[in-house]
């Protein structure tokens, strides 16, 4: 009796063990069964109403059963000499052999299986969108398939997405007007924000794929994958990006001079092991990745920079850039791919500038889209590395005298409407002007030469107009900017502002509403994914804190009025 027991006990523990009882179960589901050879017959005789038990025998067979490979090739060729014969009435049969698992296969059934569907293309493309969702279905990975480490596809992944691509290739050389079909396939198919991080690296990195043997379609599937990234971004609370992934803590050290709140700082002192990145911001880093790896790779042979490949890739992101990333509020992290490609060539980000100011500049352009292309060239100007003195000088210059254009206009009115909704883009203007200067002054070592040219921006004007704008922009900018004024001696400030706090102040009895502060809003003021980050974290520069800017101030302030003496 214990021999009995001490056995049943260990069958017991061994069917506890994680896997084996649901591997079993699978197994006893799946009986082999022998595939029929008198495929021709089967279907002529459904077709007369005479063979309907046979015909759907052969789809429980194919559907349940376990299949051997040699077997499996054999049916294969039989399907392929009755391909002529498939038409629309034996839809639930196709879609039968379009489910089964043939990518895992013997090289001679995955051979075997690409030949079928490209026949069945050409003869029957009644089948053709059918073909194409399954097998962009099958880009996805099962759901309990691990990441990839440090991001390298595994060989099975890899094997298995190229025998996909091998078949979608030919499919767009058989049939051209598929293209159309494969980009709603691919929009249709794309992981939803609940799909696994996994999913979705797999999914972006198959869709990167494409772009090797069908580069027509490169501007729709960026701008696909684009969008899709930037509902991921829009949905990441902003107090969870600042949290680390425990992985990376290690390796956190250098991220953290560079990435962090405003001023891109974040304390050793606040990262735990406890911490957990939240997991739409790893999807999201996940393939920021892959799209700023494709982008170099895309850019670089071996180094050298390719200039046509440059242009091309520049025009697609952005053409996605216009439609996409600018009129969406509050991005944290996709726009960084437009900064990215800025980072290539002095000339990217050049033209990139002035297609932001044609947009600023443009009256016919809503007030929205001209704020939000006005703090991305601010943004870009005091963020970015790459951004030489000469770039910033001319934008400091077209600021200024658009401002300057501004006023005068509004001078020969007979009174301002007391309403800053008029007037967002000449305030946005205005705070884009100020912050520049106040990020951007230690550049120019020549410091009387660059005070002659800071007055004949006469600054002065800017800030006693009637229009106000120190009243508007926003209050640390305004005192930053209020600093390094009186250093350079080109203005007074703190006067304009302390009348400004008590206009502010709320009278009882008063229907004055409060004043309207513009929105401090510059996109790329930090980045805090941590694997992404490290392809951008040499493009930020070395900004410090208010109180180090203020050190700085104090530390060449003798200089400056040596200077203008």
């Amino acid at each position: 009796m214990s021999v009995i027991s001490s056995r049943v006990s260990s069958v017991s523990s061994i069917l506890k063990a994680p896997g084996v009882r649901s591997q079993l179960i699978r197994q006893s589901n799946r009986v082999y069964f022998k595939l029929p050879k008198n495929l021709k017959s089967i279907i002529y005789n459904f077709e007369t109403g005479n063979g309907t038990k046979d015909y759907e025998d052969l789809i429980h067979i194919l559907r349940d059963s376990n299949m051997k490979d040699t077997d499996l090739k054999e049916f294969l060729a039989n399907v392929r000499q009755c391909i002529s014969l498939l038409g629309p009435t034996h839809k639930i049969f196709i879609e039968t052999l379009l489910q089964l698992k043939w990518t895992n296969r013997s090289l001679e059934v995955t051979s075997a299986y690409k030949a079928f569907l490209e026949d069945l293309i050409c003869m029957q493309i009644y089948y053709a969108k059918y073909v194409i969702d399954n097998l962009v279905e099958q880009f996805k990975p099962d759901e309990n398939d691990v990441e990839w480490e440090a991001g390298q596809c595994r060989e099975e992944d890899v094997q298995r997405l190229s025998h996909i691509h091998d078949v979608l290739c030919k499919i767009l050389k058989i049939v051209p007007m598929s293209s159309k079909l494969l980009l709603q396939s691919l929009r249709g198919r794309f992981p939803y924000i609940v799909h696994g991080t996994h999913i979705h690296e797999v999914y972006v990195y198959a869709l990167i794929q494409i772009f090797e043997y069908a580069p027509q379609l490169r501007s729709d599937i960026l701008s696909l994958i684009i969008n899709r990234l930037m509902v991921l971004d829009v949905n990441i609370p902003r107090l969870e990006t600042d949290n680390k992934d425990e992985d990376l803590i290690d390796d956190s050290s250098e991220c953290d001079s560079t990435f962090g709140n405003e001023n891109n700082i974040v304390e050793d002192n606040d990262i735990t092991e406890t911490d957990k990145i939240h997991p739409i911001a790893h999807k999201l880093d996940v393939c920021m990745t892959l799209i700023l790896k494709y982008m170099h790779n895309s850019c670089f042979l071996e180094g050298v920079l390719q200039i046509e490949s440059l242009k091309s890739l520049y025009f697609d992101i952005l053409q996605i850039f216009e439609t996409v990333i600018l009129p969406t509020h509050a991005s944290q992290f996709v726009q960084y791919i437009i900064f990215y490609i800025c980072s290539f060539k002095t000339a990217v980000v050049e033209a990139f500038v002035d297609w932001l100011w044609n947009k600023v500049s443009n009256p016919n352009i809503p007030p929205i889209i001209r704020q939000s292309s006005v703090a991305y060239i601010a943004s870009l100007l005091v963020t970015a590395n790459f951004i030489t003195a000469g770039l910033v000088k001319t934008v400091q210059f077209k600021l200024c005298r658009w401002i300057h254009d501004y006023i005068n206009m509004e001078d020969h009115l007979r009174y301002i409407r007391d309403e800053n909704k008029e007037h967002s883009v000449f305030y946005s203007v205005c705070q884009a002007l100020f912050l520049i200067i106040t990020k951007r002054h230690n550049d120019f070592p020549n410091s009387k030469k660059y005070m002659l040219y800071l007055q004949e921006m006469d600054l002065a004007k800017i800030i006693t107009c009637r229009l106000n704008p120190l009243k508007v922009c926003h209050p640390e900018i305004v005192h930053n900017f209020a600093e390094i004024t009186r250093m350079y001696q080109l203005a007074y400030c703190y006067t304009i502002i302390e009348n400004n706090t008590r206009s502010q102040l709320p009278i009882f009895g008063s229907e004055k509403t409060a004043t309207i502060t513009a929105e401090n809003f510059f996109p790329f003021s930090s980045y805090t994914l941590h694997r992404s980050g490290q392809q951008l974290i040499s493009l930020f520069r070395d900004n410090v804190t208010s109180s180090n800017d203020h050190k700085s101030n104090i530390k060449h302030k003798e200089d400056i009025e040596y200077m203008t003496e």
